[in-house]
């Protein structure tokens, strides 16, 4: 996805021993979400690739839900949860 490419830095995260099959980047992008009840919450985008991101917030966010990324525009699924730091995968 191309607009991926604007976020990303340099700087690989992946290590030789992970068994991804997408590189991911570092980045620290401040945005906004939706969560399933409509209400907004901020968030930072702290790692990508072109099916999924990490993000840091506050928020407890619950694994299987969806959540919409106000800018870049995403939607995504909740894949894993550990303290304040969530996985999404990329829906569109």
């Amino acid at each position: 996805m191309a607009i991926w490419r604007s976020f990303f830095k340099k700087q690989k995260v992946n290590s030789p021993h992970e068994k991804r099959h997408r590189s991911r980047r570092r980045c620290a992008v401040v945005t906004e979400f939706t969560d399933p009840r409509g209400i907004t919450w901020s968030c930072e985008i702290v790692d990508m690739s072109e099916s999924g991101l990490s993000v840091v917030t506050s928020v407890q966010l619950a694994t299987g839900n969806t959540v919409n990324i106000i800018r870049p525009s995403i939607e995504a699924k909740v894949v894993w949860v550990e303290d304040n730091k969530a996985g999404l995968s990329i829906i569109r």
